[in-house]
């Protein structure tokens, strides 16, 4: 029975001891205060919330301003907390988002989103601190815990405290802001994303060829003789493929950088990476895709139109094509780092020189050589090929005008490439061994750079603007239906064209210091190069008004080519003018101005050539409604984009700056205006991006399933349409090289006009004899 007793009683005494165990709090109050209780609240200071508590914030704005800062109280009323008492209480603060300061030691920061008070301030029922919203436009909540304590201490030092707590949020401006994202990475994607459906076309086009031999063994001996290939079409076709592939690359570039202008002052691309972009946009645009494109068009047709089997120097050609690749991968290999080159595509000195370049420039400068290697030995296989294979009967003005630019645009790049290549071989050393051929403390001169590049760099422009022009006598001759009006007059203005252009380069320099003698005389000759240049333009709408154009998307692209660098060239005139070029020097100007020779001119030839020649290349026909939806979309969108450049740059908007800013504080602010117009500008790019998707889409739906192409489908005369077409290998049989007739020779034995007017009066031989008898 005792035993009972006892059993009894030890049960009721655990029994209260686990009750007290659960009513106590489970952990004892530290004045120091105390982090991470948003969700579980003051434990310590009971178990429940006390509505007898009541938690205060104060200082907080309805919505907020970005980055601004705001005074902040917390505190409390109510609960056991009474004057005299050693501790009063203490509060918890959390935030979303937003960072916490505090000015005095009541207040402790446990990270930068929340704060409590400290050991010195348990003792009071307020506390002031400051908090900095955020630089977005999200709403920040806000969750205050506060607690009223009766100032026992100890162990027992929380029985008989209470806490509550409070919630609040503060409106933003705005959605969160995406998280940040290395522009080269999102370059680099975009760009792996291109190769692979590059690569998707090529095995769907060997596909729809061979259907029931789609396997790896008939795969890799029809790549490889893609690969390996010395005939000129096939190296023409990957010249092709590159320039196209890089003018998306390029592309891409253009669209970043308008993003971040769309905008007064946007930081989507930072001002380290917006120098990268805007360099290796121009790299791309000039090197790797208008001269491989020129290069793909010479390959394929140039041969043709002289009648000869290949290219004098086949294997040599090979090597100058795969020169391309290896020198792309050393221009992108900063991207790959982080680190591209920065200098701009013109390199200037001493910057491209200087420790605070990236290390990208080396690679970048290490890149362009190996392009002037390949351009140079393409020279050497295009100039030997034009002198020495053309088919019997071809002289020199029986040469086709393409060709003839082709011959045109190498001798320039003969003269002028040198001086380019030996300025990047002195720019690699000065960077790698360290030569002093640019630095200035060592006795260098960097305006020996501005020199070297300008020698090479405005005729460059006429390089890749003449086979153009020469795309361009032959869309509009057989468009016309006649032959081109003036044929030596053209020739001579390309010849004059080559001539001038070397005699010009100073106008880049107005403001480098050069003597006013010299500066004038720069301006006038540059002001002659728009003589030989308005005599092909003249001499082409002679062409049309003279014959019975017939209107089809390479008529239309050419039509677009004569106004768009009909306008380039007339903004181009200011520049030689020395007051104008001060003023437009590094302004949107100049970018609107080079925009719309190189993309209206070359660009725009280049899809005059696309579409003229492209049956003659593949065998099938491009549809010619999708043909005209590009035009029409690209050529809005073009000059949409480029001609409001002309204003901004008036009013004094810089080029290669990252942002810009709307104020009236600042005198070389913007109007507001300018805003509006830069975001229409940015809109109209993607626009101009997205048309020319239509001409890729078309190429492919030709290839797969397009119309069969005769050997001449617009009724062309010159030797490229002789043949079939797709043409073979060899183009022509070496054995039995077609002889170039003059269909004309009759004229030469034609009495002249004089000779005509005396003719009319006199009587017939055969008509005296038949009056005599």
């Amino acid at each position: 029975m005792a035993r009972n007793v006892v059993a009894s009683r030890c049960l009721v005494v655990f029994s209260i001891l686990a009750l007290a165990m659960v009513i106590a709090p489970a952990v004892t109050s530290l004045p120091t205060g105390i982090s991470g209780i948003k969700d579980s609240g003051c434990n310590c200071h009971g178990t429940d919330p006390s509505d007898s508590v009541v938690p205060f914030i104060g200082g907080l704005p309805e919505s907020y301003n970005a980055s601004e800062t705001y005074t902040v109280t917390v505190s409390f009323a109510g609960g056991p907390s009474t004057d005299g008492n050693k501790n009063l209480g203490g509060f918890n603060l959390w935030a979303s988002a937003g960072t916490f300061t505090v000015s005095d030691s009541d207040v402790r920061i446990w990270s930068p989103n929340e704060v409590s008070h400290s050991y010195e301030g348990n003792d009071q029922r307020s506390w002031t601190f400051d908090w900095v919203a955020p630089d977005s436009g999200a709403a920040v909540d806000f969750i205050l815990h506060t607690n009223s304590v009766n100032g026992n201490e100890g162990n027992d030092g929380s029985s008989g405290d209470m806490w509550n707590r409070a919630d609040a949020t503060v409106l933003g401006f705005g959605p969160a802001p995406l998280p940040d994202v290395d522009p080269f990475k999102v370059l680099a994607t975009l760009m792996l994303v291109s190769a692979i459906l590059f690569g998707i076309v090529v095995l769907y086009v060997f596909y729809r060829q061979n259907p029931s031999g789609f396997e790896w063994n008939n795969f890799a001996p029809w790549i490889t003789e893609w690969l390996t290939s010395t005939d000129h079409k096939k190296i023409g076709t990957l010249y092709f493929v590159q320039g196209l592939f890089f003018l998306g690359v390029g592309g891409i570039m253009a669209m970043m950088i308008r993003l971040q202008l769309a905008s007064p002052g946007n930081d989507f691309i930072t001002q380290e990476y917006y120098n990268q972009f805007f360099t290796l946009h121009g790299t791309t645009m000039i090197f790797l895709a208008a001269m491989p494109l020129i290069a793909g068009f010479a390959n394929w047709i140039v041969p043709l139109q002289i009648g000869a089997p290949d290219l004098a120097f086949p294997r040599l050609n090979a090597f100058s094509f795969w020169l391309q690749p290896v020198a792309a991968l050393l221009i992108f290999t900063g991207v790959f780092s982080g680190g591209g080159a920065d200098t701009g595509w013109t390199g200037y000195a001493p910057y491209v020189v200087s420790e605070t370049a990236h290390a990208g420039v080396s690679m970048w400068a290490a890149g362009q050589i190996m392009l002037v290697a390949s351009s140079t030995l393409t020279g050497i296989n295009f100039l030997t090929t034009i002198a020495v294979m053309r088919a019997p009967g071809m002289g020199w003005f029986q040469m086709p005008l393409f060709t003839w630019s082709i011959l045109v645009a190498n001798v320039m790049l003969f003269i002028s490439i040198p001086a380019f290549g030996v300025g990047l071989i002195q720019v690699f050393l000065d960077r790698t061994i360290g030569t002093a051929f640019y630095d200035v403390a060592a006795g260098g001169d960097p305006l020996l750079w501005s020199h070297l590049f300008w020698y090479f760099g405005h005729p460059e422009v006429y390089v890749v603007v003449v086979p153009a022009f020469g795309v361009i006598s032959e869309v509009v001759a057989t468009s016309a239906r006649r032959s081109i009006f003036g044929y030596k007059s053209m020739v001579y203005a390309l010849a004059g064209i080559g001539i001038v252009a070397f005699v010009v380069y100073g106008h880049h320099m107005f403001t480098s210091g050069m003597s006013p003698a010299l500066r004038f005389i720069t301006m006038l000759t540059t002001m002659l190069v728009a003589v030989p240049t308005g005599i092909k333009i003249f001499n082409w709408l002679k062409t049309m008004h003279g014959g019975s154009l017939v209107y089809r998307t390479h008529t239309l692209w050419t039509l677009g080519f004569l106004v768009t660098f009909t306008l380039g060239g007339i903004s181009g005139m200011f520049f030689p003018s020395m007051g104008m070029d001060v003023h437009l020097h590094e302004t949107y100007f100049v970018v609107a101005h080079f925009h719309y020779v190189l993309v209206g001119g070359t660009v725009f030839g280049m899809f005059a050539a696309i579409y003229y020649w492209f049956p003659k290349m593949t065998g099938r026909m491009l549809d010619e409604r999708l043909g005209v939806l590009h035009f029409l979309t690209g050529f809005i969108a073009y000059n949409a984009v480029f001609w409001p450049m002309h204003r901004l740059g008036v009013v004094g908007m810089i080029r290669r700056t990252h942002t810009y800013y709307i104020t009236t504080a600042d005198i070389q602010a913007l109007p507001e205006w300018a805003a509006d117009w830069n975001m229409q500008i940015s809109i109209a790019a993607y626009v101009f991006f997205a048309s020319n998707l239509i001409l890729v889409v078309n190429m492919i739906k030709s290839l797969i399933r397009g119309e069969k192409a005769p050997a001449d489908p617009w009724g062309g005369w010159s030797f490229e349409w002789m043949v079939s077409s797709p043409p073979p290998t060899p183009s022509f049989d070496p054995q039995n090289i077609p002889t170039l007739l003059n269909a004309n020779e009759h004229v030469a034995h034609e009495p002249g006009r004089l000779g005509q007017w005396f003719r009319r009066f006199m009587v017939a031989d055969d008509a005296a004899e038949g009056g005599s008898h």
